[in-house]
């Protein structure tokens, strides 16, 4: 009697990967979870989940439209190493310095941050808010945004429905990205060597 071969395993090398490997490699790399993905991407977990299994093979529209939330482009989503996340938090000490202006003044560039769509960062909207000591809030980011620190001590929680938590402190020039939808909390939070007077961040998002 013949016996039934048994269920193939994903292949192990990156440029052997089914179109379902790779997106689910890539999706957990990122640390979202199916039902996250599918809300960020506007269409239907079974979508995400046919797709994962190989059920379906989506149209170029509907994958690019997938993996705009990451974002990656098809080339290097079908190329041989599947891209490391972008960074969500970024050091003062890791900016890069641009010129100085005049005498006391620089200027200086963040890491490039790639968002979910074709938004550019560099042109963004800005808004500046502040906590004054004792207090907190809870936000909901309303576009994919990145939040500067620029007084004070900021402590931040994501609670990471289907996507990583963070939770950490932030000092002036610290930054940290934010998804379109996730809830985050803020928390005024001094130091010893941080003033313990209001802490003010800079909030940019992309213009639409």
């Amino acid at each position: 009697m013949q016996q039934d071969s048994p269920p193939s395993l994903p292949s192990s090398h990156p440029a052997e990967r089914t179109l379902g490997e790779r997106l689910r490699a890539l999706r957990i790399r990122h640390g979202l979870s199916q039902r996250e993905l599918a809300k960020r991407a506007h269409v239907t977990n079974s979508t995400i989940s046919q797709v994962e299994q190989n059920a379906v093979s989506p149209s170029v529209s509907s994958l690019n439209k997938i993996l705009d939330v990451f974002p990656i482009s098809l080339s290097d989503f079908f190329g041989d190493e599947i891209p490391e996340p972008p960074t969500r938090v970024l050091r003062a000490a890791e900016h890069s310095t641009v010129e100085e202006c005049v005498a006391g003044m620089t200027l200086q560039r963040l890491a490039a941050w790639p968002t979910s769509g074709h938004h550019d960062m560099t042109a963004p909207n800005l808004s500046i808010g502040s906590l004054t000591a004792n207090t907190s809030v809870s936000l909901q980011a309303s576009h994919d945004t990145v939040l500067v620190v620029t007084q004070g001590g900021l402590r931040i929680e994501v609670p990471g429905t289907g996507s990583e938590p963070l939770d950490t402190q932030l000092w002036p020039d610290d930054a940290v990205r934010l998804f379109a939808g996730e809830r985050y909390r803020l928390h005024h939070a001094p130091s010893d060597d941080i003033a313990s007077g209001p802490c003010r961040w800079i909030s940019m998002t992309p213009v639409r």
